[in-house]
């Protein structure tokens, strides 16, 4: 697996299938992303993941995120899921503040060479988290790359999120945070 970080300059060659996101714990909502691109290795597109370091919530809180796990054990999940690429984006009150259709343009279709898309309903990008599923979907017709946008994942009518699990973890309810990650935590 090629990671690519701290570096805003590259260029993937090859075409991909992207998804975006922190990915934090990679629990079983970012797992059913992963495994839709992963997915598209046999249509000949590498599966891509595309990261901010550090999140937009620490650049723009100041504040450390707990993580629930290392960055050297996310990427081995990456992994073992089959994704050939990871790009940890710099991001900084320069590229945080890109216009939405930029970034698509700029970072995913002419870095990342994304000719796919996998997303979160609640998807959000660009300067003031402005970019959303509308626009994704919009510009997927504009710029010719497919979109798939994936419903939040729930466990008992609830959303599953990497905030629930840390909560469960400080709640002490580790069986909880085992079956919303799919793992033992």
């Amino acid at each position: 697996m090629e990671i690519i970080r701290d570096t805003k300059d590259f260029k993937i060659n090859m075409p991909t299938a992207v998804c975006i996101g922190k990915f934090d714990g990679v629990h079983i909502g970012h797992q059913k992303l992963l495994k839709i691109i992963a997915g598209q290795k046999q249509r000949g597109l590498s599966p891509a993941v595309f990261t901010f370091d550090p999140s937009p919530e620490e650049l723009f809180t100041g504040r450390k995120i707990e993580a629930l796990c290392t960055k050297e054990a996310k990427e081995e999940m990456f992994e073992h899921m089959g994704i050939d690429i990871v790009v940890e984006f710099p991001l900084d009150m320069e590229s945080a503040a890109m216009e939405p259709e930029d970034f698509v343009r700029e970072v995913l279709i002419e870095r990342m060479n994304m000719r796919y898309i996998a997303a979160g309903s609640d998807i959000s990008f660009g300067r003031g988290g402005k970019g959303d599923r509308a626009l994704i979907e919009q510009l997927s017709r504009t710029y010719g790359f497919e979109c798939v946008i994936i419903n939040k994942v729930l466990a008992d009518g609830e959303e599953v999120s990497s905030t629930r699990i840390r909560k469960a973890v400080a709640d002490g309810q580790i069986g909880e945070a085992k079956r919303l990650l799919g793992r033992v935590y």
